[in-house]
């Protein structure tokens, strides 16, 4: 996979903006849609954050995506099928670095593109959870009276 940086040329390029994709051969209806641009949000199931927007040094979290044309369901196997030639790019390897990257990237294509910012992590939680070892503090109730406990009531006779 080639870095994002290899892609991207640099601003003082000789090729101007949506000269690439003509030279490229790209079809002239891609040119009609419109990219997203966004960084996609950690899966439910990790912890890390890793491939997050605030920790991205060693991977690329920017991701361009096309919107999506209307696909249909094959009657004789029921899988869903599309015509969209660019359905898959955004699930393939067009990831950036930055976001400004992958607006250079689009513009040395000729398409058109909306950002969508990343909600911003929390970093304090706004309500403390009970932990287990709140059970055995003494500051919620005070000292437990230990009177009750049947091996202590022999001792208080």
């Amino acid at each position: 996979m080639k870095k994002a940086a290899e892609i991207v040329a640099p601003a003082e390029s000789s090729i101007g903006p949506k000269e690439g994709g003509f030279t490229a051969g790209v079809p002239l209806d891609t040119f009609t849609r419109k990219a997203r641009i966004y960084a996609p949000a950690r899966t439910a199931s990790q912890s890390g954050l890793a491939r997050t927007v605030d920790f991205a040094t060693t991977t690329p979290t920017w991701k361009i995506e096309f919107e999506p044309t209307a696909k249909w369901q094959n009657p004789l196997m029921g899988w869903t099928s599309t015509a969209d030639p660019l359905e898959n790019v955004g699930r393939s390897t067009l990831f950036f670095y930055t976001k400004e990257e992958a607006m250079r990237f689009c513009e040395k294509l000729g398409w058109e593109y909306e950002v969508t910012e990343p909600n911003k992590r929390r970093t304090l939680r706004t309500k403390r959870y009970m932990q287990y070892g709140d059970n055995f503090g003494t500051k919620r109730a005070g000292i437990p009276d230990l009177s009750t406990l049947p091996s202590n009531r022999a001792a208080a006779k």
